[in-house]
């Protein structure tokens, strides 16, 4: 076993991996720690969720939040997509602007889920996946 890039348990090995030591790895994983090898989850929307926020951020000076705009909100789809521990600084201080910014309920609630995000990135040194 060995850790990605993302902080993730994975399997390496020379040989092929059988299917049996994934499932027994994905077994592991989920009991490895009370919460099941995350320590926060979030839902922060759909995609019609994402475009408002996109919308409100390109409307309000979008070059002051580049994580926020290139890798939060440029899709409404993520698959495997994720923001380092040492990037969750910045995106912590974008995401305390546009809060300041707004009275719009729908962008303050994204904002406020992803402060419990990247305040457990910081306190932990995990990325945030998405």
């Amino acid at each position: 076993m060995v850790f990605e890039e993302t902080g993730e348990p994975t399997l390496k090995s020379e040989a092929e991996i059988s299917l049996e030591q994934w499932l027994e790895h994905d077994r592991w994983h989920d009991k490895s720690c009370s919460h099941a090898g995350y320590l926060i989850h979030k839902r922060l929307g759909n995609m019609a969720l994402v475009a408002h926020v996109r919308g409100f951020l390109e409307s309000n000076s979008p070059a002051r939040f580049p994580i926020l705009r290139t890798r939060v909100v440029y899709s409404g789809i993520h698959a495997g997509d994720w923001i380092a521990a040492q990037d969750a600084p910045q995106l912590l201080d974008e995401v305390r602007k546009v809060q300041g910014g707004t009275k719009d309920p729908l962008v303050t609630q994204f904002m406020n889920d992803l402060i419990e995000l990247a305040d457990a990135s910081i306190a932990t040194g995990n990325p945030i996946v998405f």
